[in-house]
């Protein structure tokens, strides 16, 4: 479920925020040609994101390479410790950490087990955040990519 990956970042995108009008609120859709993601890559992803200076809530609707819909979602704050994730059979906790204003570093974990890690940069502009991720696969061996995200 690499698609869920995409939660995560989304979610980590709004570790700057610090305003309601903030440029990582809002709607983001995958951008499937410009992401270079090992298949089987959803064929569509959703995320709603609202955020503020404490925390954050997502929302996120996928329909996976089958076709098949599949909803994500959770609460957290901006402080490094998990938090509960919903809808997802990959991974069930999330924590983030700021680097800058416009990069982050996250982490998912199955319980409590590390099972991806994440560089999130957003552009200057505001409109495009590309994630750069390494997952562990069903095998055990490390998944690498990234996924693209345009701003609605």
């Amino acid at each position: 479920m690499r698609a869920l990956r995409m939660v995560l970042v989304i979610v980590a995108l709004s570790i700057g925020l610090f305003a309601a009008d903030s440029p990582f609120s809002g709607t983001w859709k995958l951008n499937v040609a410009k992401s270079k993601m090992t298949p089987p890559s959803p064929q569509a992803e959703t995320v709603r994101v609202d955020a503020d200076d404490n925390g954050i809530n997502v929302s996120d609707d996928i329909t996976d390479a089958k076709g098949q819909p599949m909803k994500v979602s959770y609460e957290a704050k901006y402080d490094g410790k998990d938090y509960p994730a919903t809808g997802s059979p990959a991974w069930d906790s999330v924590s983030f950490q700021r680097v800058d204003a416009n990069t982050l570093k996250a982490k998912t974990k199955k319980d409590g087990k590390v099972v991806g890690d994440y560089a999130v940069t957003v552009s200057q502009d505001g409109k495009i955040t590309t994630v750069k991720y390494t997952e562990t696969g069903p095998d055990g061996k490390p998944i690498k990519g990234s996924a693209v995200y345009d701003k609605q």
